[in-house]
This record gives C-alpha cells, sequence and structure tokens, in this order.
C-alpha cells in the first residue's frame, strides 16, 4: 500500500529525522517506521552525528549494564575475605589479564604445599576458586576482585594501603598471612658455656616498605594484642617483622592455631615444642662441650595489669562474655580471648 506524503508531513521529515527516534517520528506521522526510513532515504536526508553519538554512547551504557547483570553475585563472608586479604599481603595476587575488565585472584606455590592451596580452594569454594594441577589457585574474574585490585594496586604495583588492613580483622586471615610468609624461628644467646634457645616468629615482609611494616605492626597489635618488632633485613625493601618475647610467641601461636591445625603440612609452623627439642639435639652434637639450655617457656605477662586481671576474673564469674569483657577494658576481643585462656591454664579463672 502506497502512503501519501503531504507537503507537511515531507518538511516536518525533513526538520526532525536527522535528531529523532524513528518510533516516535512514526507515530507522529502516523506511517509506519520502515516507511518512514525510505521515506527519508529517497529525500536524502540521514541521522546527524550528533544524533548517532547520542545513539552509539546509550548502546555502550545499555551494555555495560547488561555486562553488569551478567556476573554471578558473591556474598564474601568475613572468613572469606580474611582469608584473601591475608593471602593478598602474603602470597597471593589480583592481575587485570588480557581483554578482562575485571581483576583475578591467583596464587602460585610448590608441591610442597599443595595441601594448603587445597584447603584455601575449599574455604573459597563459594566464590569459585579453583586449584591447578601445578597447585596454582585462581579466581574467576569478578567485580569484587577489581575493588581489591584498585585498592592494593593504584600504580599497578601491591601496596598496603591503610583502608585493606582494615579488612583483616579476623585471625584466620593473620593465619594466612604466617603460613604465607611467617615461620617459626629458633635463635639462641651464648653465654660462658651456655647457649639457651629460644622461639621467635618472623613475617617476612620485606616486599613492603618500612612506613607498610609499621603500618602492618600496628595493626596487628591493635586488633590481635600481638606486638611486632620492626627487624631489618639485607634483601627487599630491608624490613621485616618479628616477635622475639617468648610469651608473645606463644600469644600469637594460640591465636592462629585453629587454623594451621587444620593444614598437616603446616604443622611445623605452629609446633614450637618439637622444634626446639629439635635444635636441641643438633646442638648438643655441634657444641658438646657447652650446656644447652631452652629459655623459659613462660615469661612475666606484663600486657596486662593486676587490676586489669582482677577485673577480668570480675566480669567473667559475674557471666560478661568476652565481647563484653574486651569493651569493658578496652582491649581487642582477639586478645582478650587469648588472655582468658592462659589464664585458665594458669588456674586463674
Amino acid at each position: 500500500m502506497t502512503t501519501f506524503y503531504t507537503n507537511k508531513m515531507i518538511q516536518i521529515i525533513k526538520d526532525e529525522y536527522p535528531d529523532s527516534d524513528n518510533d516516535i517520528l512514526s507515530k507522529k506521522l502516523g506511517i509506519s517506521e520502515p516507511a518512514l526510513k525510505t521515506k527519508a532515504s529517497r529525500l536524502g536526508i540521514k541521522k546527524s552525528e550528533e544524533y548517532m553519538d547520542k545513539i552509539y554512547k546509550n548502546m555502550q551504557k545499555h551494555r555495560k549494564i547488561q555486562q553488569a547483570n551478567s556476573y554471578k553475585v558473591y556474598e564474601m563472608s568475613n572468613i572469606e575475605r580474611n582469608i584473601i586479604i591475608g593471602s593478598l599481603i602474603g602470597d597471593g595476587t589480583l592481575s587485570i589479564y588480557g581483554r578482562s575488565k575485571n581483576a583475578s585472584y591467583r596464587e602460585s606455590t610448590g608441591p610442597s604445599q599443595r595441601e594448603y592451596r587445597q584447603w584455601k580452594v575449599r574455604m573459597l569454594k563459594n566464590l569459585d576458586f579453583k586449584i591447578k594441577r601445578d597447585g596454582s589457585i585462581y579466581s574467576p574474574s569478578h567485580p569484587i576482585y577489581t575493588d581489591l585490585y584498585n585498592l592494593f594496586y593504584p600504580n599497578g604495583k601491591k601496596i598496603l594501603p591503610k583502608e585493606g588492613l582494615n579488612l583483616l580483622n579476623h585471625p584466620i586471615g593473620l593465619a594466612c598471612l604466617y603460613m604465607d610468609d611467617g615461620s617459626l624461628v629458633i635463635n639462641n644467646y651464648k653465654y660462658n658455656k651456655n647457649i639457651t634457645l629460644f622461639p621467635q616468629i618472623a613475617l617476612y615482609s620485606q616486599s613492603f616498605t618500612k612506613e607498610e611494616n609499621l603500618l602492618l605492626k600496628k595493626h596487628i597489635q591493635n586488633t590481635f594484642n600481638i606486638k611486632f618488632k620492626l627487624s631489618k633485613r639485607k634483601d627487599g625493601s630491608n624490613y621485616i617483622l618479628k616477635i622475639n618475647k617468648i610469651n608473645e610467641v606463644y600469644s600469637f601461636i594460640n591465636i592462629v592455631k585453629p587454623y594451621v591445625e587444620q593444614i598437616p603440612c603446616m604443622g611445623y609452623k605452629i609446633d614450637v615444642d618439637k622444634k626446639l627439642t629439635e635444635t636441641k639435639k643438633r646442638y648438643s652434637k655441634k657444641y658438646k662441650y657447652r650446656n644447652i639450655k631452652l629459655a623459659n617457656k613462660i615469661a612475666k605477662d606484663i600486657s596486662y595489669s593486676s587490676y586489669e586481671e582482677d577485673k577480668i576474673i570480675e566480669l567473667h564469674r559475674k557471666g560478661y562474655n568476652y565481647t563484653e569483657i574486651a569493651s569493658c577494658l578496652n582491649r581487642p576481643y582477639y586478645g582478650l580471648y587469648d588472655k582468658v585462656k592462659r589464664m585458665k591454664e594458669e588456674g586463674k579463672i
């Protein structure tokens, strides 16, 4: 059927077609869209550059919305987030590969730690983490990792931002950092014919600057009530973190132990007594004319005053829970939890 066009209709097409949506203009003229396009073509009228640019931008916006809606929705729990943050401060990396618009998590390792990576994959199964034959693990590319990437890699190089550290607020995250980059070390001091062995904890954080190490040290103390010391080292940024006091070593071990002991291949990192015994045997053979001693396991606890200990006993007897006691004393929850545990072992509670 032939459409009849009045002079008025033709003038409207000439005036409005370049910058109008076809569906709106066709309804205004009372004709079909194909008829409008055919007539405009015969009249030599095209869409304006401004209109085409607007259409292109709308298409891009719509495509981004569709893409965002196509991502699987992940609800990352605090436990999962802490595993990722602790590992990210340790061996983990975030990268944006190829044409991907979003980052993904990656972590490589040797075969000796495959059991540890398998544990991580099990713990992060709700986030679809996978493990490869070589033992490395990876996540899907997703906006949740892009957010972390922008936080930890603002210029393409990993840093240790305060905002990122604040996400490390559960012992399982500290345990992952320790299993990734920490070590139980047996050191010694010599006096006359005596050699006394004592344990230390080291976090090999030399990939971070001195300022970042100080930030990590402060955060661990404020969050977990564990006091690390800044220690010089020859490689990397020349600084790592160490625990030298025996009571602090055991406090740290008590905090991370529930998670480390889930992975048999990591047991050597928390078995202080075994490592001390093995080292003593080795030293006894090497230094036959020296007296090899072990430092006292329990050092004086100076981190809590006698008033605070009395208050803990009083509040515990009244039925206060750990969160309430920690709040009353203005102490970190996990540090207070460890303190109460040690007081129970000593028979004070």
